[in-house]
């Protein structure tokens, strides 16, 4: 005897996780390249006469600390981001955390575009009642 065939949603679960884990390493890949403003930032501070400028309103500790500050904002941001994306992958392959997996998608929509279709994507499928019932969610009333 053949098991049933899994439904319709189980499937897009199933696709949306897979989507999750490449988007999480996408997003780890360029969560690497604001490490190049960490870098220029160093080099502002631990040398600041290679800063030529003729316009010396900002002075080049403020440069390199400003530099580093966002370098190592846009890495972590993408860190996290990145752990979250595989992390909520999981969740919606096992079909549980459904707030984790609805809050990740909210915060993949900055990582555009890959992020924001992936959010939106997660989002449509989510909010569908019979996925929810997936979840544990009891039926609504309609009401």
């Amino acid at each position: 005897m053949t098991p049933p065939p899994p439904s319709p949603d189980v499937e897009r679960l199933k696709v949306l996780a897979v989507l999750h884990y490449v988007v999480a390493g996408l997003v780890l890949a360029f969560a690497l390249l604001p490490l190049v403003f960490v870098a220029i930032g160093g080099v502002v501070l631990l040398a600041p006469e290679t800063v030529t400028s003729g316009d010396r309103d900002l002075p080049p500790f403020a440069l390199g600390l400003i530099f580093v500050a966002l370098g190592i904002s846009l890495f972590v941001y993408g860190l996290v981001l990145a752990i979250a994306l595989a992390i909520s992958g999981g969740c919606l392959r096992r079909h549980r955390h459904y707030w984790f997996s609805v809050g990740v998608a909210c915060g993949a929509l900055l990582f555009t575009p890959l992020g924001t279709v992936l959010g939106v994507a997660t989002l449509a499928v989510l909010v569908q009642e019979s996925v929810r019932q997936l979840y544990g969610f009891p039926p609504s009333d309609g009401g």
